[in-house]
């Protein structure tokens, strides 16, 4: 149960990132073997959906106000062309 799952955890994210993803890894598994078929995959996907949906307010109320995750630098070699 997602409630359960996410009472349990020491952020909300971690049921996204842990649990959710671990079953959706198996479902793909099951899938590319043959044991598992596209309307039991979508149903799954839904379900993933259904949870995530569910966790996301409690991500945004865990989030600390005027927080950033850091910069970030990105650079190039001079006279390298880039598209």
């Amino acid at each position: 149960d997602t409630e359960e799952a996410r009472q349990q955890a020491t952020r909300p994210i971690e049921v996204i990132e842990g649990p959710l993803m671990d079953g959706m890894n198996v479902v793909g598994d099951l899938f590319g073997e043959g044991k598992m078929f596209l309307p039991q995959v979508v149903k799954s996907a839904r379900v993933m959906k259904q949870a995530v949906a569910y966790l996301e307010p409690f991500i945004e109320a865990s989030k600390e106000q005027g927080k950033t995750n850091g910069k970030m630098v990105i650079a190039t070699v001079k006279g390298d062309v880039h598209d």
